[in-house]
């Protein structure tokens, strides 16, 4: 289930899974960085932040970052980031494979995009997906203990090379967004 990213979110999940190892040094810290990052892009209103946590299928503990739009039910743009030791930032262009194989052609025929510009992750049970991070892999680790550690969600510090590049990731795919909508009126 998806929730949103928000304070009292976090603190009943923190409540729910504080015998979970994987929640309490994973999983947690990441969520409180994002939710401190989060706060640094609310002059974007399309975002709609939320996150997700399994304590079964660690493969499902993540954030996802919608792209809010009212002009196409069929599209669903949003980004994602798993909450894992390494940091990953994720492109969906849609929640199918066919619909995202159309809308890779689109790009690559008009050259908004180059070929192998960014890696293409597409397996049997996934949806095909872009892997947009180009510098950073990992968490600062001082910042995640500081955040861990720290009970004041107003006075988080920001991780910057994370925070930077989901700002070049949302530079670069929000107007390819808006681009795909204006193009296919559906």
């Amino acid at each position: 289930m998806l929730l949103d990213l928000e304070k009292v979110n976090i603190e009943k999940a923190i409540n729910l899974f504080a015998h979970n190892q994987n929640f309490t040094y994973t999983a947690y810290p990441r969520l409180k960085t994002l939710y401190a990052i989060k706060k640094e892009f609310k002059h974007i209103p399309e975002l709609d932040w939320k996150f997700e946590f399994d304590h079964v299928n660690v493969n499902k503990n993540r954030v996802v970052i919608e792209y809010r739009q009212s002009k196409s039910e069929d599209f669903s743009f949003y980004y994602e980031i798993p909450l894992l030791v390494n940091f990953e930032l994720r492109v969906f262009l849609a929640k199918s494979s066919i619909h995202f194989l159309d809308l890779y052609n689109f790009l690559l025929s008009n050259d908004i995009i180059k070929e192998n510009q960014f890696k293409l992750k597409a397996e049997y049970h996934t949806i095909p997906h872009f892997i947009i991070n180009q510098k950073v892999k990992r968490y600062n680790t001082g910042i995640l203990n500081k955040i861990q550690n720290n009970t004041d969600f107003d006075g988080l510090p920001v991780d910057d090379n994370i925070k930077n590049e989901i700002d070049l990731g949302f530079q670069f795919f929000n107007p390819i967004f808006n681009q795909i909508l204006s193009q296919f009126q559906i």
